[in-house]
């Protein structure tokens, strides 16, 4: 994972929507703007929570999940699956994995090159073309 050089231009949520060929609606600026600066993996029900006031208008669940759909085709956002029948949302598409801490429930980023080694442990006979690994436990302070 790499850290956003600070002379870098980050592109807006209209930016990014229209450079990945999707029309910026309010609503879906509004959806894409809410996830690209959370780091909490929120859920739809989360997503419509937090922006449901951000719109002159009401905002449907239906609506959510369309563009949450729509934004997850378009390579804006991506699905991450923690526990069984419950999909959470991450604006950051690099490769990286997730650690969930029981307790609190806090979903973090773990970097891919902190978990590099485990595709190649396989061995030869297999051709990983790619991995998810989400790792459950406790974040201890300190």
């Amino acid at each position: 994972m790499t850290a956003h050089n600070h002379t870098e231009q980050i592109p807006s949520a209209e930016q990014l929507l229209l450079s990945r060929g999707v029309k910026p609606t309010p609503q879906r600026v509004v959806i894409a703007e809410y996830l690209l600066q959370t780091e909490s993996h929120p859920t739809a029900d989360e997503v419509l929570s937090a922006v449901a006031q951000a719109l002159p208008v009401a905002l449907s669940r239906a609506t959510v999940y369309n563009t949450l759909n729509t934004l997850k085709e378009a390579g804006v956002i991506k699905e991450v699956l923690t526990e069984p029948g419950r999909v959470r949302y991450d604006a950051n598409i690099t490769h990286h994995h997730h650690f969930v801490d029981v307790k609190t429930g806090k979903i973090v980023d773990i970097p891919s090159d902190k978990v590099e080694a485990i595709g190649k442990l396989l061995g030869d006979q297999y051709k990983v073309h790619g991995f998810q690994v989400l790792f459950y436990g406790e974040v201890e302070s300190g």
